[in-house]
């Protein structure tokens, strides 16, 4: 039979059947959730989870990622006040419980306090960088390299440092530095002998370059008492 010139079939043949998205049917063809009503939850026996059952993050976890976001914006600023911290305590530690200084020596722990701020944090995040820049990985052979380089090069220097920093402060002069330097610095470097060639193993094997100042404040807060009393050795040497 024809129909305006056409066959039915071919007139079947140009109807298009509308398609869905995907996804919005079932296996079988179905509307999903629409046998439930408008509305309804899924029935697939998942549902979705709410913020609210998630656990909250701890506030040192919150301080630490903090911490270490911070690293990364502004490193030079944030191991110099990891250093400040170091060194401050370092200082009260070996006021309070060791010399049990009375009255307490604020002008002193503002020296030390300074230092770690504006020599140590910021010279430590240069030479940390570059040796690990210099002599990457954190094999046997790498990791005794950094450690000899660290102890026997840059420990007294390091001492140096301190000793014309403390002394600047103190108002003495470029004979005091060499009077000190001759006099302690063999004291400050053999004594560090005892602690940082097995600390510096572990930070140069395991402690990502980052976090290196970190760690070496916290192993340094106990060293940073021997620092302060050779400090103030010669003040009491004085009086």
């Amino acid at each position: 039979m024809m129909l305006g010139g056409r066959s039915i079939g071919k007139v079947i043949r140009s109807m298009k059947v509308p398609s869905f998205p995907k996804g919005f049917g079932g296996r079988s063809g179905g509307i999903r959730g629409c046998d439930g009503g408008a509305g309804s939850p899924p029935t697939d026996g998942v549902s979705a989870s709410s913020s609210d059952d998630e656990p909250e993050e701890s506030p040192f976890l919150k301080a630490w990622n903090r911490y270490n976001e911070l690293l990364d914006e502004k490193p030079l600023l944030m191991k110099g006040l990891t250093s400040f911290v170091g060194f401050a305590l370092g200082d009260i530690l070996a006021q309070l419980f060791i010399q049990k200084s009375d009255p307490f020596d604020f002008a002193r722990l503002a020296r030390l306090a300074s230092f770690g701020f504006l020599v140590h944090g910021t010279t430590s995040h240069w030479f940390y960088g570059k040796l690990d820049g210099k002599i990457p990985g954190t094999s046997a052979k790498v990791v005794f390299t950094k450690v000899f380089i660290d102890q026997v090069l840059w420990n007294p220097i390091f001492g140096i440092m301190f000793f014309g920093y403390i002394g600047a402060l103190e108002g003495k002069g470029v004979q005091y530095v060499i009077d000190k330097t001759k006099n302690d610095l063999v004291n400050a470097v053999t004594g560090s002998w005892k602690v940082w060639p097995l600390a510096h193993t572990i930070n140069f094997r395991f402690v990502p370059s980052s976090q290196r100042v970190l760690y070496i404040n916290t192993i340094q807060i106990g060293y940073n008492c021997f620092l302060s009393l050779l400090a103030d050795k010669s003040n009491k040497a004085a009086e």
